[in-house]
């Protein structure tokens, strides 16, 4: 991601929030600002986030071996694809080189997942992960799967719209995304999110209009 589109988010969003992990609502990529902690307490913090990271790194072993003896198991598939993207999340902070890799493994799992039942979240965190991993092809084709089947499934709307945006530079394309995700938020929150990200497109988009609409200039 670039930082020029970090930097634009930053100033039009009042809180950033993180991507989320799986489970925990709205997934969304925005990345979490600049934080002040005291000394001891970063330290404190730091420390747990490493150790539980190491925990969650035994837990994949376990699952990975599970999943190898029941292949056909789709709940355990799942929770597995799920680890590995929430492994992805926290591996941000403490094993930042880890990050591309667990939601690479993320992705591998949740197609596994998708050839035996097309789970619309599924596909969805599939898309995630695959945006994550450096794939985007897999990211726009699971994106728009996920849409086929539920065109009004608020979370790939909002993610689809971003993954445009960044990836893509596509922002009337995202714009279009985040219209449709608008009417379907529950809460006021995410129509603050989401009206934002909504007035960041069209303000890009702005400059552009205002070119293809100009009359040329006669010589």
């Amino acid at each position: 991601m670039k930082k020029r589109t970090q930097r634009i988010f930053a100033g039009i969003l009042a809180v950033l929030v993180s991507i989320a992990m799986v489970g925990s609502g709205l997934l969304v990529f925005f990345f979490r600002g600049d934080e002040t902690t005291s000394g001891s307490s970063a330290s404190a913090l730091a420390a747990k986030a490493a150790a539980d990271y190491q925990d969650q790194k035994l837990r994949l072993d376990a699952m990975v071996q599970q999943a190898k003896v029941d292949p056909e198991n789709v709940p355990l598939q799942k929770a597995l694809g799920n680890e590995y993207y929430n492994a992805g999340v926290a591996a941000q902070d403490v094993a930042p080189a880890e990050v591309q890799e667990n939601f690479k493994r993320a992705a591998e799992v949740y197609q596994n997942v998708i050839k035996i039942e097309k789970d619309v979240n599924i596909m969805a965190a599939l898309a995630t992960s695959a945006f994550y991993s450096g794939d985007n092809d897999l990211a726009e084709k699971s994106y728009k799967e996920a849409l086929e089947l539920k065109p009004d499934f608020f979370n790939a709307l909002v993610n689809y719209g971003f993954f445009l945006s960044q990836a893509k530079q596509d922002w009337a394309g995202a714009l279009n995304q985040w219209q449709k995700a608008l009417p379907l938020a529950q809460n006021s929150s995410d129509q603050e999110l989401i009206q934002a990200m909504i007035s960041q497109a069209q303000s890009e988009l702005q400059p552009k209009a205002a070119t293809d609409t100009s009359t040329p200039t006669p010589p």
